[in-house]
């Protein structure tokens, strides 16, 4: 199952009866695991109809692509997570008719061609009277067999489907993630038949790292390493640079610091064995996830927050984790948090490896309480605000009982908000903060004392690949985190829609993820040909 090689392709995509559709998209069933994230109440049953209306409709009619850039569609995603938090029907309707339709392409490629043939593949695959999501995801995303397999002729491509898995912005995993979570058959045949169609390209370094055939490396330690052990040894190494790379250079990134990056990865001694070694392992790459992207986007409080795109998607994959791991072997749990700590440390380089000023970023005041005027970003809800009455606890004048949870309204302007990634980010956001939010002040110091201390100097960088200019790299001092406390979800998640725009409270979208300049050089040279 690789990309070059598919099975018979008709396009356009095989028709399917409703029986099949209703088979693939049945009612969303309740969380695999405790550490799947809960469902807000919704208004009855018109918005489980629209959502199996809508997920049917975007099956059948819609390419994984909708344009030459292969940009994703992520329809699916939007109206499951508007779902999750209580959307309405009308909100769902209006989410897939208003922010989708109007640039998707149907399913007659130009790009991914091969597409529609995994589609019809995985659909009879998942239609077995046998199969479950356990069967499937460890057969095509963890065996050998669809990895690195030994049994095909020297020069064969491989498969590498957890490589492809995480590829892209880990676009398929989160696509799958979905089907695992709320065990829609068809959520599953999407992100499987995506992910074959992916190249193993910029992950390449997963296969290596992770299946047999690869002696063990030097730099991997007996005892456990934790995740921001890592991160902080990496801020502290000179040979990597503080500006973003484009998308050109990603590749030249791997032939001179794959090494490098492979080493680092190799550090983190996830290995699984019972639940709470899942748990413990989870929570070490939610802080990471949570901190490369919303802290690493923040250059202080009379800034503009960018947001970063790519670093954004590290957040919002972690989400999954707990509903994919529910249906996998300790084994296969392992690879893919080992998968996605790899891919995400390299988008983090990739987005120039930002550090992390704790002390400056706790301090700045939580929500609802109000910030100074030359703050960028009030912590207030902008627009007119509820007028308490005296006898509401704590009086009508405190901002405690003016917006008694801040969660509630962030939630609720991420639901209407047109931007289909604003809804995923704080879903996971605020699912991270139910998890660990009630961690003080001082917890992660004691953590990583314990954690040995980590180096990988010689690793050498190889020739032919990044070229960097003299100040271009730079070693950053490690983070204190001493000042890491719970309150990180909320301050990222605020920040997150305070730089979107809080449009249930009249201010306008400003679609302002930080990916332009990555996208940048791919755009100009295809627009001037």
């Amino acid at each position: 199952m690789v990309n070059t090689v598919p099975p018979a392709n008709p396009i356009p995509v095989s028709p399917s009866s409703a029986g099949v559709l209703a088979h693939l998209f049945p009612t969303p069933a309740p969380p695999p695991s405790v550490l799947a994230p809960a469902r807000l109440p919704n208004n009855g049953p018109g918005s489980t109809s629209a959502l199996l209306k809508t997920l049917k409709d975007n099956h059948e009619r819609n390419h994984v692509s909708f344009n030459d850039y292969s940009f994703v569609n992520h329809a699916a995603h939007h109206l499951l997570a508007i779902w999750a938090l209580g959307a309405s029907g009308p909100l769902i309707a209006a989410a897939y008719e208003d922010t989708h339709l109007d640039h998707m392409r149907e399913c007659l490629p130009s790009t991914r061609p091969n597409y529609n043939a995994y589609l019809d593949y995985f659909r009879n695959v998942v239609l077995a009277s046998d199969a479950t999501i356990s069967s499937t995801l460890e057969r095509y995303i963890f065996s050998p067999e669809y990895n690195i397999n030994t049994s095909l002729p020297l020069g064969k491509q491989q498969p590498e489907m957890l490589n492809r898995f995480v590829e892209q912005a880990i676009h398929a995993l989160i696509h799958t993630g979905y089907g695992a979570e709320f065990k829609l058959p068809g959520m599953l045949v999407e992100g499987l038949a995506q992910a074959s169609v992916r190249p193993a390209r910029t992950t390449v370094l997963v296969s290596r790292l992770l299946f047999p055939g690869t002696p063990d490396s030097q730099y991997r330690p007996k005892s456990h390493v934790h995740a921001l052990t890592i991160l902080s040894q990496m801020l502290t190494d000179g040979r990597f640079w503080t500006r973003n790379l484009e998308k050109h250079e990603f590749g030249a990134m791997l032939v001179s610091h794959g090494e490098l990056i492979n080493s680092y990865a190799e550090m983190w001694t996830c290995e699984i064995n019972s639940q709470d070694d899942f748990s413990r392992h989870l929570e070490e790459l939610v802080w990471a996830s949570t901190l490369m992207y919303g802290v690493g986007s923040w250059d202080g409080e009379g800034e503009e927050y960018r947001a970063d795109f790519f670093t954004m998607h590290i957040v919002t994959s972690c989400l999954f984790l707990p509903s994919l791991c529910a249906h996998l072997s300790y084994r296969s749990q392992s690879l893919l948090l080992r998968a996605h700590f790899l891919a995400s440390i390299t988008w983090w380089l990739v987005r120039g490896r930002p550090a992390f000023p704790l002390r400056k970023f706790f301090a700045v005041p939580l929500a609802p309480l109000p910030s100074p005027a030359h703050f960028k970003y009030a912590t207030t809800l902008p627009g007119v605000l509820p007028q308490p009455a005296a006898c509401a606890l704590l009086g009508g004048d405190s901002p405690h009982a003016v917006t008694p949870n801040v969660w509630y309204p962030l939630l609720q302007s991420s639901i209407v908000h047109p931007n289909e990634h604003l809804c995923k980010c704080q879903r996971a956001l605020a699912h991270f903060a139910v998890l660990y939010g009630h961690r003080e002040a001082g917890f992660m110091s004691e953590a990583l004392f314990l954690s040995p201390a980590v180096s990988c100097t010689d690793t050498p960088l190889l020739p032919g690949g990044l070229e960097l200019a003299e100040g271009e790299c730079k070693a950053f001092e490690a983070p204190e985190w001493e000042f890491l406390d719970g309150s990180l979800f909320l301050r990222v998640a605020w920040l997150t829609s305070a730089a979107l725009g809080w449009v249930r409270d009249g201010e306008p979208n400003t679609g302002a993820w930080d990916y332009q300049e990555f996208e940048k050089h791919e755009l100009e040279a295809k627009t001037k040909a």
